[in-house]
């Protein structure tokens, strides 16, 4: 839960660091464009250029017009305004010179300054010939004030001669300046009329040929002056017409300059908008996807929550199925070992056997090997270690057996029991033939256990689904039913039907359990339908193959050989010695070896199975399976070779993966290891009855019992005292080995010492010195210190010392 919660911390605080970059990425980009937007011109100096630009074209226009009004009328005003235009385009210029920094709009501009200049120099030169086109003009008014000079004669003035004579060319002014001299001088004084008029006309004829001389000059020059106004025109259109090409390049120049800025900033806007929204974008979506992951992780951690609250409800339950199993087990297992002792010490008193004391201690026992099975099966299914090993087999024929095995164990009831197999059933299937008849004889165990009277049915069929073939198994009695309530539980470890049942029907409460489990395992379903009062009904769903069965007949060499000698190797001798006594009880001949490298191959013994520790100093049990099915080892033609360990982590496998055919887990009685070895063959055994008092120990609720060593040899005391005489010598001499490999902290010594020392402890139930020398067993390095080492070894050294006295004490 820490971690998760660290989790969802840097998940949150990883979010906003991820926002917060963005952000700044964002704004990086943003005020970058900015920048680039801001360090183009702006609308305004934008606008003021264009302004200045047509202001500037309409004074030109101005300009080329008052130009014209001083050439029409030449007057000196109308020029001196023209020339200040001109003055005021010259600072225009100037002033779009410092708006603008294209070099080639300012060379536009230069170009523009220096042809505004060549025209005024037209336009003042142009002037000029208009104003000397004056000259004949005023000649024509002097001649026509020669007319009126006859009528009258008086002063003359020049100005009454030419009245615009300050404006004629100097020449013309010279000339009627001369005549009205001349006019003046000439003026008769007291002359008679007719002298008078004599000498006026003389007069008027000399200045009226004057004059003309004049005119005649003056025309030549109006001649010489048009053509050189022509040309003055001519060029001065030209410097106009470049003018106006130069005025409309720049203009033009100006307008697309302005037009690719006015582009080049709705882009930039553009860019800048799209990188907002793509910053918007990107931000919602990392805020969407940090939602997402939060509000997954919240869900991941209130699902988390709930499945720790199922899971310690589990736990709960798990603990009290575990203590209900040691109460239930404690209790079903006082019962038929009372029933076993009892009955043990009725026939060790007795001079006779009675034959149904031995029918009782034979049903007790059945009863405690049921359980030992039934949780050891419970345990392998739990573990998840129980693997469905899939045979060819005709499952109407077990179907047959099974159901009559269980109507025969319940003869004394009155029940009828109906069998309803299909004809589909004739054909071999492939199948767990095994699980199945154990499902079988738990659930119709049960229909007999807590079926009075009345009926049971087992109706079988095979059913085809989707062209799979399907086993459907249904079990019905009419049995006391189950409530509703207590069918949700049935199927739970240590259950039964209800509490009112557990004095009237005997059971554990495990068949159920094992029988959904092992449904399970053959990728099968268990469906329930009950009432009280009504029975029950079970039906099976199992799906299967269809195979062929072998029918060749098995060669009488293929058939089980009886089992009469054993070959045994075990690096502890007291252990060694037990499975001796064993052995001999059931009449079958061993040779026992502490080191497998001492077995002589020269010897010429034939035994029948191999027994064989796992772990070893010298020779492992791994070691054993690979040379005896060497060629090294001709005495050994495919005899079964059967494991021995303590270890509950190895399955079985894993050892017959490893060539084993079987395994016996350490301790086990000698039933058991008589059971194993008839699946091998044939055993001749017949148990001795000893008349003898039984075995006494002075150490009755010590930390050791002998109770698993009289299962192995029964009431032989002489065998028993030599097996514990071999133990005590054995364990001294590997109590000694392991202080000094605690006292060198030698791990891997630690290890060999306590495997060795671990079989016969367990056989004397000595669970304090089991439990640790079990962990010295498994001890990997640096898992403990040197002190915690040192503490477990006083404390197991001081249990071992006890039973060492206790058993010293004994044999004394």
């Amino acid at each position: 839960m820490d971690t998760k919660k660290n989790n969802f911390t840097i998940k949150i605080t990883l979010s906003y660091l991820l926002l917060i970059l963005l952000a700044i990425i964002a704004s990086y980009y943003i005020y970058n464009e900015v920048n680039a937007y801001i360090a183009t011109e702006t609308t305004t100096e934008k606008d003021n250029k264009l302004l200045r630009t047509n202001s500037f074209l309409a004074q030109l226009y101005e300009a080329e017009s008052l130009s014209k009004l001083a050439i029409q009328t030449r007057s000196k005003s109308n020029f001196t305004a023209y020339q200040n235009k001109i003055d005021s385009i010259y600072t225009d210029i100037e002033a779009l010179k410092l708006l603008t920094e294209n070099t080639y709009q300012k060379g536009l501009l230069d170009s523009l300054h220096s042809l505004l200049r060549k025209k005024a120099t037209n336009i003042n030169a142009l002037r000029t010939l208009k104003i000397n086109d004056q000259t004949s003009s005023a000649i024509d008014s002097a001649l026509k004030e020669f007319d009126k000079l006859e009528e009258s004669l008086g002063i003359i003035k020049p100005e009454s001669l030419a009245p615009n004579i300050d404006e004629l060319s100097p020449k013309a002014q010279s000339a009627i300046k001369k005549v009205a001299d001349y006019l003046n001088a000439n003026i008769p004084q007291d002359e008679n009329p007719q002298l008078k008029a004599q000498r006026m006309d003389s007069v008027l004829t000399i200045s009226k040929n004057l004059l003309k001389d004049v005119q005649q000059e003056n025309n030549n020059t109006e001649n010489s002056l048009a053509m050189r106004e022509n040309s003055i025109n001519r060029t001065d259109m030209e410097l106009t017409q470049q003018l106006r090409s130069i005025l409309s390049s720049f203009e033009h120049e100006i307008t697309m300059n302005s037009l690719a800025n006015s582009i080049k900033k709705e882009t930039l806007l553009n860019r800048s908008i799209k990188l907002a929204v793509i910053a918007a974008i990107l931000g919602f979506l990392v805020v969407g996807v940090f939602i997402f992951i939060l509000n997954r992780d919240f869900w991941k951690v209130n699902l988390l929550r709930e499945k720790l609250e199922k899971e310690k409800q589990l736990s709960e339950s798990l603990l009290k199925s575990r203590e209900q199993l040691i109460a239930t087990v404690s209790h079903d297992l006082r019962t038929p070992l009372n029933t076993i002792s009892g009955y043990t010490q009725l026939i060790e008193t007795s001079k006779t056997i009675d034959k149904e004391h031995l029918n009782h201690i034979k049903s007790a026992t059945g009863y405690v090997n049921n359980l030992v099975n039934d949780l050891l099966d419970f345990s392998q299914l739990e573990a998840g270690k129980m693997v469905a090993k899939n045979n060819t087999f005709l499952v109407d024929q077990l179907l047959r057996e099974s159901a009559t095995n269980i109507a025969t164990q319940y003869s004394q009831k009155n029940i009828d029991l109906i069998l309803n197999l299909d004809t589909s059933l004739t054909k071999p299937i492939v199948l767990d033939d095994f699980r199945l008849r154990q499902i079988l004889s738990n659930l119709l165990g049960n229909a007999f256990k807590f079926t009075d009277q009345g009926k049971i049915s087992l109706s079988a069929f095979i059913k085809q689904i989707r062209n799979e073939p399907v086993l459907y198994i249904i079990i019905e009695d009419t049995g006391i039913g189950i409530s509703k309530e207590q069918q949700k539980l049935i199927f739970k470890e240590f259950t039964q039907a209800g509490t009112t049942t557990n004095k009237k029907h005997e059971g554990y409460g495990l068949g159920l359990t094992i029988t959904k489990k092992l449904t399970e395992l053959l990728n099968g379903k268990i469906i329930l339908k009950s009432e009280i009062g009504s029975g029950s009904k079970f039906t099976l769903k199992i799906p299967t193959q269809f195979g062929v069965l072998n029918t060749v007949p098995q060669s009488g060499s293929n058939k089980k050989k009886r089992i009469n000698s054993a070959l045994v190797i075990d690096d502890d001798p007291s252990f060694l010695q037990l499975i001796g006594e064993m052995m001999k009880s059931a009449h079958i001949n061993t040779r026992l070896y502490t080191d497998f490298n001492t077995y002589d191959t020269a010897v010429n013994f034939h035994y029948d199975v191999v027994l064989t520790d796992i772990e070893m100093p010298n020779a492992t049990g791994y070691d054993v399976v690979t040379k005896l099915r060497s060629p090294l080892f001709p005495n050994h033609t495919d005899q079964p070779i059967i494991a021995m360990t303590g270890r509950n982590d190895l399955s079985v496998e894993h050892f017959k993966n490893k060539g084993f055919d079987e395994l016996f887990r350490k301790p086990f009685s000698k039933t058991e290891l008589l059971q194993k070895l008839k699946l091998f063959g044939p055993i001749t055994f017949t148990e001795k009855v000893n008349t003898t008092t039984p075995i006494q120990t002075k150490v009755k609720e010590g930390p050791f019992t002998f109770d698993t060593l009289k299962m192995f040899i029964g009431n032989d005391e002489a065998a028993l005292n030599e097996i514990l005489s071999t133990f005590l010598k054995d364990t001294e001499e590997n109590a000694k080995n392991l202080t000094a490999a605690v006292d060198a902290l030698n791990i891997t010594e630690i290890n060999k010492t306590a495997h060795k020392m671990l079989p016969m402890f367990r056989q004397l139930n000595a669970k304090k010195v089991v439990d640790v020398l079990e962990q010295f067993e498994r001890l990997k390095r640096k898992e403990l210190t040197a002190q915690q080492i040192k503490e477990k070894h006083l404390a197991v050294k001081q249990n071992i010392n006890v039973i060492i006295k206790a058993i010293s004490l004994r044999l004394d």
